[in-house]
């Protein structure tokens, strides 16, 4: 690179970096947040699940609800149970599949609801620094939890907890409670030409 390249380059990063120590310097709040996972593209929960095991990497305690899934096992739930096991992780899964597979809209309401307890209980408890919501907004969308119960109970946490919340079609509330939100949407997926789900890649 020409030395007039170089310079640029310089005082480029040099703008850069009184940009990001300003913002550094502003941020001085410690408490937990709501960061909102959604969009229609693949990939949410394995965000979630890479914030829980960020946590647990510092020595974090969690707590983990999965709504919708849970008759099929998941890399990231085998390498829970089987590799960190479950000393520092409270976990309930839903268990009833895609609400499209049962068609059943009581049988649901109830593996609903008892999931909520679960979930309303981890964000109660005070020793609990992150609890991941897995597939939550669905629980919203049909209508099996209480929008208004839901966010009450987020915002009542214990104000060290952080909260993840992952799913397609968010509502407005979610959106509106949540510190930081992020859309991930789909531009393409192997699955739509014809491609198998994998297991490691898809679940």
């Amino acid at each position: 690179m020409e030395e007039q390249g170089k310079q640029k380059h310089a005082e480029r990063m040099q703008r850069k970096k009184a940009v990001v120590d300003a913002g550094i310097e502003k941020a001085q709040i410690e408490r937990g947040i709501v960061i909102l996972i959604t969009g229609n593209g693949k990939g949410k929960t394995t965000s979630g699940f890479g914030t829980l095991y960020r946590a647990l990497g510092h020595g974090h305690r969690c707590g983990v609800v999965q709504f919708i899934k849970g008759t099929q096992s998941t890399g990231e739930v085998i390498f829970l149970q089987q590799r960190l096991g479950l000393d520092s992780v409270q976990y309930h899964a839903m268990a009833t599949g895609f609400t499209w597979n049962t068609q059943n809209w009581d049988a649901d309401k109830a593996a609903a609801d008892e999931a909520w307890a679960h979930a309303e209980r981890m964000l109660q408890d005070d020793s609990l620094n992150l609890v991941l919501l897995d597939e939550l907004t669905y629980m919203l969308k049909y209508r099996f939890l209480e929008t208004d119960a839901v966010i009450a109970a987020i915002k009542a946490r214990p104000a060290h907890q952080t909260v993840v919340v992952t799913g397609r079609a968010a509502k407005p509330e979610l959106h509106d409670v949540a510190d930081t939100v992020s859309e991930i949407a789909d531009r393409k997926h192997a699955f739509k030409a014809g491609v198998k789900a994998q297991a490691g890649i898809d679940f």
